[in-house]
Parts: structure tokens; sequence; C-alpha cells
């Protein structure tokens, strides 16, 4: 519109000197007698080529005049100027700061920042996101155009993180049939209070099949236990450092397994595997050995190739995330479908030890 503008201006200046010129020429012939129009014409003509004249030449000379200004303001744009700074008033560099839609800028060395937020998208308020590592991520914050002109953010410092790694050893084995795999999680609770690990879930895959596990047992002791169920969050105590070993495999529903096994006369009144009192257990029964294997290898998950484990760690303040991939051969294979086995003497049946070998075999594998 502006260059529009500026085109104009000098036709319009020609114009008006054209009419300058015929109203010069209309004048000297009245005056000089060789014209007399009347009053009518004089009035509504020559009056009105001079007036007309008049405006085209003002409008001409404005035109190139304030076309350039009024093209700079056209496309104009405007600078907000702003700084990223913590609760206590150091600089953060390296911020990101996004005008949502318009522009994503990060922080200089002394926490500022410049967006240049051109002239056809200038609002009256926008919307503002800023990350930092190692801070809080605030909500979308919205700022005013007037407020952006020198704006001040101030981040919060992140907790501690309280998952640090996951660690090894990692195993995988099976408990009557079922997949699992016991990771180490190392955790660190440098607050004043206790704090808790609210969720832990775990997807096991590989490439024609998926499985989704959760937390059964756990322990802080050692990779082989003693592990407690879990029935709630992790507690973790002020200045904790610990490694929390979690068993983690699929939903079992084991009520069938449970109600063929209880109907036996040997275990009418009590269930097998139960320990006595100077610590020994007795094995299996043959019948209940036999249910229990048929139900193990019906169960039985594991097969050769590449496996992906992916475990999410939900804490009060935090989420992590971590993968591990391992793989199987044929022969590891069989070790485990092999170690089904230990049910006879009750290895691998006491949720307070799953992990279970006996002369070599073993339902676990190192990864």
């Amino acid at each position: 519109m502006a260059s529009i503008i500026q085109e104009i201006g000098t036709p319009l200046q020609l114009a008006a000197l054209f009419l300058l010129l015929v109203f010069g020429v209309l004048r000297l012939l009245v005056r000089s007698g060789k014209w007399t129009p009347s009053a009518a014409i004089n009035r509504l003509v020559i009056n009105r080529i001079f007036q007309t004249a008049i405006i085209a030449l003002v409008l001409g000379v404005l035109s190139s005049t304030l076309g350039p200004s009024f093209n700079r303001w056209m496309n104009s744009s405007e600078v907000f100027h702003g700084a990223v700074l913590s609760t206590t008033g150091d600089p953060i560099a390296g911020a990101t700061v996004n005008l949502i839609t318009i522009a994503t800028v990060s922080t200089n060395g002394v926490g500022q920042f410049d967006i240049t937020v051109p002239q056809d998208r200038m609002q009256k308020e926008y919307k503002l996101q800023v990350k930092a590592p190692g801070y809080e991520t605030p909500d979308v914050m919205t700022k005013s155009a007037a407020e952006m002109q020198n704006v001040e953010i101030r981040l919060q410092p992140a907790p501690p993180e309280l998952v640090k790694t996951l660690g090894p050893p990692l195993y995988i084995g099976q408990y009557f049939g079922n997949p699992f795999a016991l990771v180490s999680l190392r955790v660190e609770n440098a607050g004043a209070s206790l704090t808790t690990i609210n969720e832990i879930r775990a997807t096991l895959v590989t490439k024609d099949a998926s499985f989704v596990l959760s937390p059964a047992f756990w322990t802080i002791v050692n990779p082989f236990g003693p592990f407690a169920p879990v029935t709630g969050p992790f507690p973790i105590l002020a200045g904790a450092r610990l490694d929390l070993r979690v068993f983690l495999m699929p939903g079992m529903n084991f009520a069938s397994l449970y109600s063929k096994v209880g109907a036996l006369p040997e275990y009418k009144l009590q269930p097998p595997c139960v320990q006595k009192f100077n610590g020994s257990v007795d094995p299996m029964s043959d019948d209940a050995y036999a249910i229990s294997k048929a139900f193990a290898e019906e169960h039985f998950a594991w097969r050769e190739g590449e496996w992906h484990l992916k475990i999410d760690v939900v804490a009060e303040n935090q989420a992590k995330t971590f993968h591990r991939d391992f793989s199987l051969s044929s022969g590891e294979v069989d070790r485990l479908r092999a170690s089904i086995a230990l049910l006879k003497q009750c290895l691998s049946a006491n949720t307070a030890a799953p992990l279970a070998q006996d002369k070599g075999m073993a339902n676990f594998l190192e990864k």
C-alpha cells in the first residue's frame, strides 16, 4: 500500500501542473477580453479547475513526502527484550524462550534474550514458554505487549533427581513360565524428608511379541532378596543412597493353578512349598509338579532374538525413562525353559525368593 502511495505521488503533481496551466491560459483569455465567460462558467469551471489543481498538487507532494514514512510504518517490527533468572537472581544461560507461534530463542551468557516480532504478527497478548536444564518448567505464561518490552522470568531450581541410573545387573528369567525382569535403580534422596517413587512400569518387546510389566516384588538388600510384595509407592527415606531392586513381570492370574493344586488331597489343608519351622521346604508332590509344570510351559514366552526393555519411573518431582537392549540365543531360551524343573524342589516358587538356581540350573540370566 505504501509503495502505491509513492507511485501515485508524481502523477498527481503532473496533473496538478497541467490543470494550473489550463487555469492560467483561461485566465489570460479572460483578462485579454478574447473570452468572456458567464459568471456560472467562471465559478463552476475555471475556479473548480484551480481548486482541483491545488488539491492534486498538495496530495502529490504529501504522497511523495509521507510515502516512505508510511512504508516504514507498514513494514516495522517490534523487538522484545527480557532476561531469565533463577529465584536467587542468578542469570540462566542457555534457557529456551518460546514466544509461541512466533519465535524461539536462547538466552545469552548473562541470561538475556531479544525476540523480533514482525508487524503482521503483532498481538495485544503473547504466550510464553521458558525451559532450562536443572530448573522446573513453569506453566505457559500470558504477557501483554507492554510487559514483553522488558520482561523478567524467574525459574525455580529443580529438586535433585531421586532416581539416578538404571544400573547393572539386569536379570531376566521365568517365574512359573512368565517372563520377568529384575532391574536395579540407583536412588539418592538428598532432601530432608521422606519421598516416594510413585510408579514403575515397563514394556518388554521383541519382533513379534510385547508384554507390559508391573512391579511384583522389591528389595534393597541384594539382587537375590529377600523380596517383599509391592503394595504401593516405594518409600525413600531422607538421606538414603541405595539400589532399589524391582521384580517386574506381566500381570498373572494364578487362580486356575491354585485351584487345581488346592484340590489335591495332600494340599487340602496347606498349600505346597510352605516353609517349616526349621527352614526346610518339602518338594512338591508329583501331581502338584505336573500341574505347575503344565501351567509354566503354557505361559513360557521367551524366544530367540533381540529384545528391548523400556522402564518408566515416576517419582514425586520427576519422571525418567530407561532403555536396555539384549538378545537371547536358542541355548539361553532352552536353559530358561529347562529351569521350570526347579519347581519340583519348590525353588523359584516362593515370592520372597523368586530367583533360584541349583546345580548349574537357574531360572534367570544376567544381561
